[in-house]
Formats: C-alpha cells, structure tokens, sequence
C-alpha cells in the first residue's frame, strides 16, 4: 500500500507543492524525494512543527504550525484522491513517524 500512496503522492503529480511539503511526504512515507530530505519530525508541545535535516544535528528545521500542517495535508489528500484504505495507511504511518509531543511524545 505505501507504494500506491508514494505514487499518488509523488510531488510530480502537484505542480504547486512546495520543496517543504515534498520532504515531509517523502519523510512519512519513506521515500527520498528531496536533498536534503528529513529524518525527523516532531509536534513540539505547544503545537509546532519542528524537522532534522539529514546530516543536521538537531531539529533545526523550522516548518510552522501543527494546524497548518495538519489543513495541508488534510488538502493534498482530498486532491490524491485516495482511498479510505490509502487515507489509513497514511494515519498509520504519520503517527508511527512523527513524534508528538503535546501527547508525551507518542
């Protein structure tokens, strides 16, 4: 399944898609989109998005708010035109690849 979702996914199919949004896909779904890519991401405590570069010591990438973040992935999902089965799978791994930590870091 993860590969259907890298494919409806993949930035080429969104010309508007930013180099950001590009790497966090690409980071959840473990894929290698973007150079630098990410190799973390964390909900800080009061609700924002923090990423490590590959390479990078520490989360020095500043990406924004969770609520944005959250309404953008909310949008290129709607516009991916997945499945309800591709909308779990990608729940699952969001949540298995993203540390929140305004719910203790799990």
């Amino acid at each position: 399944m993860a590969v259907e979702l890298a494919k409806k996914l993949h930035p080429s199919g969104f010309t508007e898609m930013s180099a950001q949004m590009a790497a966090i896909v690409a980071y959840i779904l473990e894929e290698d989109w973007t150079d630098p890519g990410l190799a973390e991401l964390h909900v800080t405590s009061d609700g924002f998005v923090l990423g490590r570069q590959a390479g990078d010591v520490g989360c020095n990438a500043w990406i924004g708010s969770v609520q944005d973040l959250d309404r953008n992935v909310s949008n290129l999902l709607h516009v991916a035109d997945l499945t309800p089965e591709e909308r779990q799978k990608w729940e699952e791994l969001y949540r298995a690849r993203v540390t929140d930590w305004r719910n203790g870091g799990g």
